[in-house]
C-alpha cells in the first residue's frame, strides 16, 4: 500500500498540532518532528508557515462534517443537530481546544492576511451553509419567512463562536447551553 505524500502527513500533523497548542507554539520544527519528516521537507511543499496554516484552515473547514446528513429531520432539526455533534465534540475534549478556524481567526488575524483570508472565507462559506438550512426551515414553516436568512447565518455562527471561546474559559457547558437556548428556543 503506497504511503501517504509527506505533504498530506505535514498537513494532518499540522491540524493536530495548532489546534492542540495554537499556531504561535507550534514551530516548523515542532510540526515535522511530529510527523516524523526531515525539516527541509516542509519548504518543499510549503513557502512558510503562514501557508501551511491557510491550508490546515481549508483542511479543518472541508473535513469538519458539518454537511453530514441527520436522518430525516426537518431542516430546524437539522440544523440544531449539527451544532449537537459539534457540542459533543467540544465536550468530548473538555472544552480545551475550541473551534480551530475561530481560534486560528483570533491569534492570527491581525498578523497574517493569508491566514486571515483563509479563516474569512472559511466562515463565510459556514454562514452561508447555516443561511442555507435557514431559508430551508423557513420553506418549511420551521422559521418566520419575514427575517433575513443571511443575517441570521452570520449572526447563529458569531454566537456560536463565541460561545465556544466562553466555553474554554469555563470548562463547562453553560454557553453552549445559552447558545442552544436562544437561537433555537427563541430566535429561530
Amino acid at each position: 500500500m503506497p504511503r501517504p505524500s509527506v505533504r498530506e502527513v505535514i498537513v494532518e500533523t499540522a491540524v493536530t498540532e495548532f489546534h492542540r497548542n495554537g499556531f504561535a507554539a507550534c514551530s516548523v520544527d515542532t510540526i515535522t518532528r511530529a510527523a516524523g519528516v526531515p525539516k527541509g521537507s516542509f519548504y518543499n511543499h510549503f513557502k512558510s508557515k503562514e501557508d501551511l496554516g491557510a491550508e490546515v484552515v481549508s483542511r479543518y473547514a472541508a473535513s469538519s462534517g458539518w454537511r453530514d446528513g441527520h436522518g430525516d429531520l426537518g431542516p430546524l432539526d437539522t440544523l440544531r443537530a449539527r451544532f449537537t455533534v459539534m457540542r459533543d465534540v467540544l465536550e468530548d475534549n473538555e472544552f480545551t481546544r475550541g473551534c480551530l478556524i475561530g481560534n486560528m481567526g483570533a491569534e492570527r488575524a491581525d498578523h497574517s492576511a493569508v491566514i486571515r483570508k483563509q479563516v474569512g472565507e472559511s466562515l463565510t462559506h459556514w454562514s452561508d451553509s447555516i443561511a442555507e438550512s435557514i431559508r430551508e426551515a423557513q420553506a418549511a414553516g420551521e422559521v418566520s419567512a419575514d427575517r433575513d436568512a443571511d443575517l441570521l447565518g452570520r449572526f447563529v455562527l458569531d454566537a456560536w463562536e463565541g460561545a465556544i471561546i466562553r466555553t474554554k474559559v469555563a470548562k463547562s457547558a453553560a454557553p453552549l447551553d445559552d447558545f442552544f437556548a436562544v437561537v433555537f428556543g427563541s430566535l429561530l
